[in-house]
């Protein structure tokens, strides 16, 4: 194993990403490769690092606010009774 790029868990270092990153694609180290096509933790981490390009995490989204979930949910509801009534006029028998 290349010195370096594993640390104490097995897992890759940022010597071991930067070395994957600098290669060109279908060409990283065997090793290195095969670890991270089967390491859960260390494919997290190289998907978070290229989430945000800076390295520091992305900022989380701020929750929509109140008024616009219930007015989601209140739409929701009137095109359910809506449809509801549309069944009723739909099944019932011309007279």
């Amino acid at each position: 194993m290349p010195e370096g790029v594993f640390d104490a868990q097995g897992c890759l270092t940022e010597a071991g990403f930067a070395r994957i990153g600098a290669s060109p694609p279908g060409r990283a180290p065997t090793e290195l490769a095969a670890h991270l096509a089967q390491c859960a933790r260390c494919q997290r981490r190289l998907l978070a690092s290229a989430a945000s390009p800076s390295g520091r995490p992305a900022p989380r989204r701020q929750r929509p606010p109140v008024w616009r979930t219930a007015v989601a949910v209140l739409a929701s509801l009137l095109l359910v009774m809506m449809a509801i009534v549309m069944l009723r006029f739909l099944t019932v028998a011309p007279r």
